[in-house]
């Protein structure tokens, strides 16, 4: 019998983030959208491919990236990868090339290690399997058993790779490494790279955050400056919306000589909407009904097609988006004491289903091409920039647009519900 306690367990995974392969609920929560990881996998694993992939924040391309090294891990055979997922961290606070570069490479040797210490989590993460129901414990160890195997060998030349360039630099241990400010963060990460190779293995790089440093020209620099880094390498990058179809041209053609680039496109379809949303419903459900197959009807039952149709229209292409809502349209379901989960329950409160101004309009049309400036927008919409300041603060409380950086150096973005307000005037006209 479907109650509140079954959907406040619906609710329970429905929200959480997949950022590694290596989480334990991560084969089980993620869905390869569009075969993009089994398409992309084999091109750079077997083909030396460099893809970057753009689209909005949310839209899932750290998740994807991960799905990506899922795939090459599990259909590795013989064939040794390293996988090193390179998250700049400090990218949003680099001001100038050399800091974006020493954030880049700290990142690099940083990715390596947490490759290194897989084989110190392994045993946690299999014990953890125990705290779900049997068949999701049985799930969870027949997708290990793909992934652990090549991950285990890989740790263990990472884990040597380490230990040998502590030796090199004659160094106490790897955080002297990483939190030195003397030392050449390229020539280290380098010396590393160059020494894991050695070993007749194959290095994928996913890359990540790197594209929140807050010029575009320092950006597009770093790219050119380390033009032989990335030719050398195989792997994913990442970049987000503003970057990709309204990419400015300096940053564009210096990404391009590094890698394709390509759009990712989320969820746009039902059938995509549906496996993501009833798999994390089904192993929260899971905890509290002992019956696998009642699971999966109680699961259907609550979150029918009709009901996940509307969440998708609301909330397209924006994977978090659109768990977002769905978690709070289990909320609303629960305090309305439904026992399904209705189209009425996904809808925002009023308040939020606003329609802009013209003025409104005119500055998400305008950021709809790329980020800005207040400055830049008042004089390409030839408007005072006091007026362009209040519209863009106003928009940020509604969460129409999103600012990185403050003072001169603020940009502003289009987020994904003020992409959807510019359609609502639009449709209006």
């Amino acid at each position: 019998m479907v109650n509140s306690r079954t959907l406040r367990a619906a609710q329970q995974y429905m929200t959480r983030e997949l950022l590694s392969y290596e989480a334990e609920l991560f084969d089980l929560l993620y869905h390869d959208i569009g075969d993009f990881a089994t398409q992309n996998a084999s091109k750079i694993v077997n083909q030396d491919r460099k893809i970057s992939i753009y689209g909005v924040r949310g839209v899932g391309k750290t998740t994807a990236m991960q799905g990506v090294l899922l795939r090459a891990l599990s259909t590795s055979k013989d064939r040794k990868i390293i996988p090193v997922t390179i998250t700049v961290k400090g990218a949003k606070a680099a001001s100038n090339i050399k800091e974006l570069e020493d954030a880049f490479y700290r990142s690099v040797i940083s990715g390596i290690l947490e490759v290194a210490e897989f084989k110190k989590k392994e045993s946690k993460l299999k014990k953890g399997t125990q705290k779900y129901a049997p068949w999701i414990g049985r799930k969870i160890t027949e997708a290990s058993s793909l992934v652990f195997p090549p991950l285990a060998y890989a740790s263990d030349i990472a884990e040597k790779g380490i230990k040998w360039l502590v030796t090199r630099l004659k160094q106490t241990d790897i955080e002297t490494i990483l939190t030195s400010t003397t030392i050449d963060t390229r020539n280290v990460a380098d010396i590393l790279i160059n020494r894991l190779e050695e070993t007749e293995t194959s290095l994928i790089f996913v890359i990540d955050e790197l594209d929140k440093v807050n010029s575009d020209t320092v950006l597009s620099d770093f790219f050119d400056g380390n033009q032989s880094w990335f030719q050398g390498k195989r792997g994913i990058l990442s970049l987000t919306y503003t970057f990709g179809e309204s990419i400015k041209e300096t940053v564009a053609s210096s990404v391009r000589r590094l890698s394709t680039i390509e759009k990712y496109p989320g969820v746009t379809t039902q059938k995509d909407a549906e496996k993501i949303i009833h798999s994390r419903a089904f192993l929260g459900i899971s905890q509290i009904q002992e019956n696998e197959k009642n699971v999966i009807k109680t699961t259907q039952e609550i979150l029918p097609p009709e009901t996940i149709k509307t969440i998708l229209n609301v909330s397209v292409p924006n994977t978090y988006l659109m768990l977002e809502r769905t978690y709070e349209a289990i909320q609303r379901a629960i305090e309305l004491n439904s026992k399904t989960v209705k189209p009425e329950h996904v809808y925002e409160e009023e308040t939020e289903i606003q329609h802009p101004t013209l003025l409104e309009y005119q500055v998400l049309t305008l950021l709809s091409k790329g980020r800005t400036t207040p400055t830049d927008a008042a004089e390409r919409l030839d408007k005072k920039p006091p007026s362009i300041t209040r519209v863009l603060k106003g928009m940020m409380n509604k969460n129409w647009v999103t600012r990185v950086g403050s003072g001169k150096r603020a940009y502003y973005s289009l987020t994904a519900r003020g992409d959807a307000a510019k359609k609502r005037h639009e449709t209006t006209k």
